[in-house]
């Protein structure tokens, strides 16, 4: 850890969810996520109630799929795209992350297949993460 980032203090005050997605898997698009990003803020910062006020508001989820049939296969290839907005200190900073899963089958179809909760878990994790790098 760099000595001029270990003197700094932050707080997660919130975070919010303004997406048309308000759940995923039966679960709300922002569960865990203040707890992973405390944890995340820890492992860079110092974490304090006094410490300089993050916000992290989810402002869109997107899951656009591909769908390819070869006779009788079937391929589907998903992203999860989920874009945060970080505040801290009166900047706000804009941060997207990507997961991609790949779901094949043979003789049945997977174009109806339900949302994989892990995957936008972990393309909210790696969105928390970047957002983390943009504090200073």
């Amino acid at each position: 850890m760099a000595a001029s980032l270990q003197g700094q203090s932050y707080k997660v005050d919130s975070v919010t969810s303004s997406a048309k997605v308000m759940e995923i898997a039966g679960r709300p698009v922002t569960f865990g996520a203040k707890v992973t990003l405390e944890q995340l803020v820890a492992d860079k910062f110092n974490l304090s109630d006094t410490g300089k006020l993050v916000q992290v508001n989810v402002n869109s989820i997107e899951m656009p799929e591909q769908l390819i049939n070869i006779i009788g296969l079937q391929f589907l290839q998903r992203d999860y795209v989920v874009t945060l907005q970080v505040t801290s200190q009166g900047l706000s900073q804009i941060v997207v992350a990507k997961k991609r899963i790949y779901v094949s089958a043979m003789f049945l179809t997977v174009e109806q297949i339900p949302h994989n909760k892990k995957a936008y878990s972990k393309a909210l994790e790696k969105a928390l993460r970047l957002a983390v790098d943009k504090l200073k």
